[in-house]
């Protein structure tokens, strides 16, 4: 009777063994960087973005619904037919629910998020952690306060359609994927709104990227000024790159070294809100920028939930920790010091570590084309 429980539960538990394995087994660096990170997610980024970009709705959304809906059917008929007890029905199901679950845990880490066990952006761009003092953070402030308040009235003036700053925004990123690691042509994603908007205002979301379907989702209630910061970020994660750290740093790096008015004013402006408060507290801002720092954070309040907030981010600190960003979402905030640490060229471009430091991106101290900045 064992025996036959056990041929009859093989697969599923299988399954899960798999999703177990694949959870705790160690990778080379080497093979993440060259075989995984640009070889078979560049495959898979190249072809199924696209592909998603073309749909005219956000696919997540029908994911997420026919998944529920099968779930809540295949328990109902699970626990209400069959000869067996009621225990054993109840039993069997979980297993198969923890075997579906496994299955998703692997098509998860083979779709993306295996790029959570590449080489960090702060172990390959020339960040020096001397250049994090007192002095450099202070000066590091005025200067963004001093480019912001400057930024703010073209900003207001800028009329791109979303088109055109998409482009504007794309062409700044591609040489930030390229300077960072990344082997081939990175497709951005085009944003789209989801049914869970609602949730999005009301855990404080911004914007998400989906692996399963390969998307990006925004928050449709962000500002014009918020809204190219938030891509940029999450197209970080498109890029391959799973800690939130690294996708601000790269959100930061692609607005600030845009030419477009707009979009160097979102990264600015989102770069005031991690800066140290008393440096904000000792460099004042312009009233048209007060009034947008007014105009986001109604934005933030409309539909704020503080226990949906908080359920939010406690999740997601564990679930960023599960998967080795061990800071958490205390992560967002360290890309000021990635930004501070790390210089950068005359292209705004950060540099990165000498060859064979990393086993990520080339040097341009080697050629000597850049200097920095």
């Amino acid at each position: 009777m064992i025996g036959a429980a056990l041929r009859r539960a093989g697969l599923d538990l299988g399954l899960i063994a798999v999703a177990v394995l694949l959870q705790v087994a160690q990778f080379s660096p080497d093979w993440i960087e060259a075989d995984y990170a640009n070889g078979v997610y560049a495959g898979l980024e190249r072809t199924c973005v696209p592909l998603a970009n073309a749909l005219p709705f956000t696919l997540a959304d029908g994911l997420i619904i026919v998944a529920a809906a099968g779930l809540v059917a295949f328990w109902v008929v699970r626990l209400r037919c069959g000869t067996e007890t009621w225990y054993a029905r109840l039993g069997w199901t979980i297993l198969r629910t923890a075997a579906v679950a496994a299955c998703i845990v692997v098509w998860f880490d083979a779709a993306w998020a295996l790029n959570y066990r590449r080489v960090p952006v702060t172990a390959r761009v020339a960040f020096d952690p001397a250049r994090l003092t007192g002095a450099n953070v202070s000066a590091f402030s005025r200067d963004i306060v001093t480019a912001l308040n400057a930024a703010a009235p073209p900003a207001h003036a800028d009329h791109a359609t979303p088109d055109e700053l998409r482009a504007k925004l794309a062409a700044a990123f591609a040489p930030v994927a390229a300077r960072l690691g990344d082997r081939y042509s990175v497709t951005v994603s085009r944003p789209k709104i989801t049914l869970l908007d609602w949730w999005f205002e009301a855990a404080g979301i911004g914007g998400s990227w989906v692996p399963f379907t390969y998307e990006t989702v925004v928050n449709a209630d962000l500002l014009p000024f918020e809204r190219p910061f938030a891509i940029a970020h999450e197209w970080g994660h498109v890029a391959g790159f799973g800690a939130e750290s690294d996708a601000n740093f790269i959100g930061a790096i692609t607005t600030l070294r845009s030419t477009d008015p707009l979009i160097r004013y979102s990264g600015l402006f989102w770069a005031y809100g991690f800066l140290p408060d008393t440096d904000r507290r000792r460099f004042p801002v312009s009233r048209l920028v007060a009034a947008d720092l007014a105009a986001a954070q109604r934005r933030f309040l409309r539909g704020y939930n503080p226990r949906l907030f908080d359920l939010q981010w406690f999740l997601y600190d564990k679930y960023l920790r599960a998967n080795r960003v061990t800071a958490g979402v205390a992560s967002y905030s360290l890309f000021v010091q990635l930004l501070v640490g790390t210089p950068r060229d005359r292209d705004g471009l950060p540099l990165t570590k000498p060859d064979g430091e990393t086993g990520a991106a080339r040097s341009p101290y080697r050629s000597g084309e850049l200097r920095p900045a």
